[in-house]
C-alpha cells in the first residue's frame, strides 16, 4: 500500500492523495465533466416525468459514490489533517472568504471600466430556474453533494498533483479547469458564454488558497459548501 504523506508541524502544503487515488480521479475527470452531462439527458427520454433537478441529483449521486469508494482515504486523511491543525483550518476558510470578496470587487470594477455587463452566469440562471418546486433537491446538490464531488477533482487532483512539479501550474490549471467547468456546457451553443468563466475565478483562487494553507481537502469542501449556501440564499 502506498504510504500517505505526513502533515508537518509547521504550515506547508502536502498533497495527501495517493498515486492510486490520482489515477482514479484522472479516469473519472472526463466522465464527470464530459460523458455524464452528455449521456444523462438521454435517460430522461426513458423515465417520464424526470425533472432537471432529479437528473442533477443522479449526476452527483454517481460522483459521490465514486468519491466514497475510490477517494475515501483522501477524505479521511484530509479530515485528520483538519483536526490536527483546527485553528489553521478555520482561519484559512475565513481568509478564503475575505479573499474571494476582494477579488470579486476587483473583477467587478475591471468589468465596469471595460464596459462589460456580465450579470448572472448561465449556470446560476439554470439553478434558479430549477428552484421552484425543487428547492430542497437543489440545496442538497449545491451545498452537500457538489463540493464533495468537485473538490477532490479540482483540488485533490488538478491542484495537488501539479503542485508536486510546479506551484504556479497548480494554481493556473486548477483555476482554469474549475472556472471553465461551470460554463463550457452552455458555451457549446454560444461560445460567447465562455466569458462567464471569469466570474468563477475568485472562487477558484479562494478554494486553492484554503487547500494550500491546510493540506486538507475538507477546507475547500467546507468553503465550497458555505459559498454555495450563501449564493442559494440570494437567488
Amino acid at each position: 500500500m502506498e504510504k500517505r504523506p505526513l502533515i508537518p508541524d509547521v504550515p506547508g502544503f502536502r498533497d495527501l492523495t495517493t498515486r492510486a487515488e490520482r489515477i482514479a480521479l484522472l479516469i473519472y475527470l472526463p466522465i464527470h465533466v464530459v460523458a455524464l452531462p452528455r449521456l444523462l439527458p438521454y435517460l430522461a427520454a426513458f423515465v417520464p416525468g424526470m425533472s432537471s433537478a432529479q437528473l442533477n441529483v443522479l449526476y452527483y449521486v454517481v460522483g459521490l459514490a465514486f468519491m466514497l469508494i475510490f477517494c475515501r482515504g483522501l477524505l479521511r486523511a484530509g479530515f485528520d489533517a483538519a483536526l490536527d491543525r483546527l485553528g489553521l483550518f478555520v482561519i484559512s476558510v475565513a481568509t478564503a472568504w475575505l479573499l474571494e470578496l476582494a477579488l470579486n470587487m476587483i473583477i467587478s470594477s475591471l468589468a465596469v471600466i471595460a464596459g462589460m455587463e456580465l450579470g448572472s452566469s448561465p449556470n446560476n440562471d439554470a439553478i434558479e430556474a430549477m428552484l421552484p418546486g425543487s428547492g430542497n433537491l437543489i440545496f442538497a446538490i449545491a451545498v452537500f453533494m457538489a463540493p464533495l464531488v468537485e473538490e477532490p477533482i479540482f483540488r485533490g487532483l488538478a491542484f495537488g498533483a501539479l503542485h508536486r512539479r510546479s506551484r504556479a501550474a497548480a494554481w493556473i490549471v486548477s483555476t482554469l479547469l474549475f472556472s471553465l467547468y461551470h460554463v463550457w456546457n452552455y458555451a457549446l451553443s454560444d461560445p460567447r458564454l465562455l466569458l462567464y468563466a471569469i466570474l468563477y475565478i475568485p472562487g477558484a483562487l479562494a478554494l486553492n488558497w484554503s487547500y494550500e494553507r491546510t493540506s486538507s481537502i475538507w477546507a475547500p469542501i467546507a468553503y465550497h459548501m458555505l459559498t454555495n449556501a450563501i449564493a442559494l440564499s440570494q437567488l
